[in-house]
């Protein structure tokens, strides 16, 4: 072992006239450490809350959409055999938007329709894992029992299966929708749309009586609270679009790839214009990039705080011990050696602290992903009731290193005001 690491080592755990400093040094340490648990905690809760909006925002609506904005494309069959031979595309299924107004027992509310092939939608949007049976269950169902919901739900929105059947036409509501129509999985309400029809009174507008079949909850409240869903089939017929539709809605393998795929199909075609996930919901993923990086500045002062305890600990050793170091100085010391003294224990003290607070960290969050601690109301964030927790190891590197580099900094001056001791004036006095 180096000499000058032994001295460092001896210099800071052993017991000293002035225990102050040695108060200090733990202080310091156990604010780094507080700052890398605070850090990595709630980084990866930002990234956890990220994780569950992107899951949600992919999941509702496709990855892809290439639409006509005069809901007039009548040849979608034929690009969706052309897209899905693409590579990286999974599935294709087309789509129709309109705007409606939907009238349950209160006030009528205005909705965006969304008309969907039901035997196509499931393999293109994660409409199945967003099925309920009523607005915000206490306890979700289980991935078995969601399954069963979902397919029941999506077949009985089935246009064709209805009529055959002799039922009412279905729709599913988003959560917050049915919430403000105070109408619930069984109740009817009433479609009014902007299609006029002739009658003996004059243009009318289309009305069409719709059960409820089911509610749709992402945890988005954009979403949930104006979304509807119908058979693409029935849309088409109400509105009398023929055999046209909005567009088609795509999805591919990687979520993250959307937008260099989309570019792709918007360069093959020159009638139809394509969108992805990401340019539609761009501002809310910047806000949650803008946040997170906030949020890391604003706790790395945390860490810094604890900093400048280390070299307020540090100094007092120096003056501490500035007789032993100009006794190194005369049997031959550099200034160099003295530095590196001084500089081990600011390493020593930030490896310290650093490393406990990673594994802390992990710990914390360990626990916030294991049990239910803090309860979040249903409707509030998508994803579920409980925290989300992401441990992005990127992020705890960089955690861990930026804590490592700022104890290792505020070491130079303390490491300086030491190498500066002049030997000759100190042991005048001895």
């Amino acid at each position: 072992m180096k000499y000058e690491l032994f001295v460092g080592k001896r210099y800071l755990f052993s017991s000293s006239r002035d225990r102050s400093i040695s108060l200090i040094t733990w202080i310091s340490i156990c604010g780094v450490a507080l700052g890398n648990i605070a850090l990595i905690a709630s980084t990866s809760i930002m990234n956890g809350f990220r994780d569950n909006l992107r899951r949600a925002v992919t999941g509702s609506l496709p990855h892809i959409t290439m639409f006509a904005w005069d809901d007039n494309m009548a040849d979608y069959e034929d690009l969706i055999g052309a897209i899905t031979n693409q590579s990286r595309v999974v599935s294709a299924s087309p789509y129709i938007f309109k705007q409606a107004l939907l009238t349950g027992k209160k006030q009528p509310k205005g909705a965006l329709l969304r008309g969907i092939d039901t035997s196509r939608e499931a393999k293109v949007t994660s409409i199945s894992a967003f099925l309920r049976k009523e607005v915000y269950p206490i306890h979700p169902p289980s991935p078995a029992e969601q399954q069963l919901l979902s397919e029941e739900i999506i077949s009985r929105l089935d246009y064709a299966t209805s009529q055959k059947a002799l039922n009412p036409s279905g729709v599913i509501l988003g959560a917050m929708l049915a919430q403000n129509l105070k109408v619930r999985v069984g109740d009817h309400v009433q479609l009014i749309s902007s299609e006029q029809r002739m009658t003996p009174f004059g243009d009318m507008p289309r009305i069409k009586d719709l059960e409820v079949v089911g509610i749709f909850e992402s945890g988005i409240s954009g979403y949930d609270e104006v979304l509807a869903f119908m058979d693409y089939h029935l849309v088409q017929k109400i509105y009398g679009m023929g055999h046209s539709v909005t567009g088609i809605g795509i999805r591919v393998e990687d979520p993250e790839l959307a937008p260099q795929i989309a570019s792709a199909l918007q360069k093959s075609t020159e009638n139809y214009l394509v969108s992805n996930w990401a340019d539609e919901n761009k501002s809310i993923f910047q806000i949650m990039k803008l946040e997170k990086l906030g949020l890391f500045l604003i706790l790395t002062l945390i860490v810094i705080v604890a900093a400048f305890n280390i070299i307020s600990s540090l100094v007092m050793l120096v003056v501490e011990k500035s007789g032993e170091i100009a006794i190194l100085k005369s049997l031959g010391a550099t200034d160099y050696s003295i530095r590196k003294i001084f500089a081990v224990q600011g390493v020593i003290i930030g490896s310290i602290g650093t490393i406990t607070g990673v594994l802390l960290g992990l710990l914390v969050c360990w626990v916030l992903m294991t049990f239910d601690l803090i309860d979040i109301p249903p409707g509030v964030y998508p994803g579920g009731n409980r925290v989300p927790v992401l441990i992005n190891w990127t992020d705890v590197m960089i955690t861990a290193l930026s804590s490592f580099a700022i104890c290792f900094v505020v070491t130079i001056y303390p490491a300086a005001k030491a190498a500066r001791v002049n030997p000759v004036e100190v042991l005048r006095y001895e």
